[in-house]
């Protein structure tokens, strides 16, 4: 057998950081998520975690602008528009958008990847080492995915078309900084009807 060079040391190395980074993050999610799991923003992150951690070889699924955009409190852009004061800035329309569109992402890859360790369960768990809690999170969480998913393809098709000008722009620029592989139509506000890989494998290689 061949011996590791310096450089093969070197990235398993940063590969074992990397997932011990993305295990303490599931963990921290998730217990946030279940203080409150009627609460959506928790639940996005805790599928970002996990797909972060499937990805860990690669340096993650969600890049780290990714994550920021998920972390952002939306809850007051909401409320303004359901009520419509004030309303919503164009920039600050485009911040609701890209964390919607990193949420919905992330869940449908999430739930991509939840139906591929149903299938062979013993194979994908002898593979990606999850803590067990974690794992036997996964069917509640698939069941919430796809609940989630078509309402927040909803709002995103309601409220992309009414981004304006130079703010349209720079949301088609963003939308692709928050996965390290490229998964949207870079020229698409909308998100296209089987746009997202259908096939499993390709789900959970964040392709």
């Amino acid at each position: 057998m061949t011996e590791p060079t310096e450089l093969d040391k070197v990235m398993l190395e940063k590969a074992k950081v990397k997932k011990e980074q993305f295990t303490a993050d599931m963990v921290k999610y998730r217990t946030i998520y279940l203080e409150n799991e009627t609460n959506d923003y928790p639940f996005f992150l805790y599928l970002a975690s996990i797909m972060n951690f499937v990805e860990y070889h690669n340096g993650g699924c969600l890049t780290e602008w990714g994550m920021k955009s998920l972390e952002l409190d939306i809850s007051p852009y909401i409320k303004q528009i359901q009520t419509g004061d004030p309303k919503l800035s164009q920039k600050d329309l485009v911040r609701f958008l890209l964390n919607l569109l990193n949420s919905y992402a992330s869940t449908f890859l999430a739930k991509g990847l939840f139906e591929f360790a149903n299938e062979d369960p013993t194979n994908f768990f002898k593979l990606n080492e999850f803590p067990t809690a974690i794992k036997d999170d996964f069917e509640k969480l698939n069941t919430k995915a796809e609940a989630v998913i078509p309402k927040l393809k909803q709002v995103l098709d309601a409220y992309t078309p009414t981004l304006e000008g130079k703010y349209k722009r720079v949301f088609l620029e963003e939308k692709s900084k928050g996965f390290y592989k490229p998964i949207f139509d870079p020229n698409a506000l909308k998100i296209k009807t089987n746009k997202f890989p259908t096939d499993l494998d390709k789900a959970r290689e964040c392709k």
